[in-house]
């Protein structure tokens, strides 16, 4: 077990569940691979540490509840609003669906805990949903990172042995576009009367 501690893949599996990112969780999976890791231990790693953090501003939600709404208030987003108003109807429509689909949808990862702590859901349905929801987001990112990690390897491999044409490539089309756009605000600023 300690030596789990010293793997790459424990540490980005933690990282992407405290991030959310399902980004991390590819490298992680990938990591996993590369480290001839435990792929359960992985799985159940981003599961355990993404409900937990999901779990942790859900209960957020619910203690801070008077300064969270300080905060909305401040922003614009009274808890009168228009717009909070539209997303508690949306939540409160889709209950069930939007604690399971929060963490697939960007930028809604880390606020809808809170916001579902804040509208009161009780706990127990957002315990078991959300449960699911980490697990089903842990086997799909992790394997994903796990299962191409081999081709990854191999696509890097390849890009080894082009990448210089590749540099020089991409740096002349950059000095294209420099020229490009600075040729035509030369070329605006003849055009424009003084």
């Amino acid at each position: 077990m300690i030596g789990l501690i010293y793997t790459h893949y424990f540490w980005l599996s933690l990282a992407a569940s405290a991030l959310n990112s399902a980004v991390l969780a590819v490298v992680a999976g990938f990591a996993t691979n590369s480290d001839h890791g435990n792929f359960i231990i992985l799985i159940l790693l981003l599961t355990i540490a993404s409900h937990l953090i999901s779990f942790l501003y859900f209960i957020a939600g619910r203690l801070l509840m008077a300064i969270i709404n300080k905060f909305l208030h401040k922003h614009n987003l009274h808890p009168h609003s228009k717009r909070l108003n539209q997303v508690n109807g949306y939540i409160k429509k889709y209950r069930l669906l939007y604690i399971f689909m929060y963490r697939f949808l960007p930028g809604l990862r880390f606020i809808s805990p809170y916001i579902i702590g804040i509208n009161a859901e009780r706990f127990l349905p957002f315990f078991i949903i959300d449960w699911f929801a980490a697990f089903i987001w842990a086997v799909i990112f992790g394997t994903l990172g796990y299962l191409c990690g081999a081709a990854t390897l191999r696509f890097f491999d390849d890009f080894a042995s082009y990448d210089t044409y590749i540099y020089i490539t991409i740096g002349i089309i950059v000095v294209v576009y420099i020229l490009f756009k600075g040729g035509k605000r030369l070329y605006q600023r003849k055009l424009s009367p003084r």
